[in-house]
């Protein structure tokens, strides 16, 4: 989350745009996360387009400390593009 997090906001500063993540959606609330070193990231893509959305897309957990599956990337990077798009 924090490697995107980033790349939008390069996304958003390459667009001659100011590099501020504008909220789009409510913050998800995870029950994984809260003490976590990457909760307040985490939380923040969650509402940012559902950038960080639930462990397979069902119930409340965030796997924070498992490996990032290839389609769970690519569908977090996909909604980050097209939240920088839109934006």
């Amino acid at each position: 989350m924090a490697v995107l997090r980033r790349a939008a906001e390069f996304g958003l500063s390459a667009r001659g745009m100011q590099p501020n993540l504008v909220a789009k959606e409510p913050y998800k609330t995870f029950s994984d996360t809260q003490n976590h070193w990457a909760a307040s990231i985490i939380t923040q893509m969650s509402a940012y387009c559902s950038v960080a959305s639930s462990l397979n897309e069902i119930g409340n957990r965030f796997a924070p400390d498992d490996s990032a599956k290839r389609n769970y990337a690519a569908a977090a990077t996909l909604r980050m593009l097209k939240c920088v798009k839109a934006q």
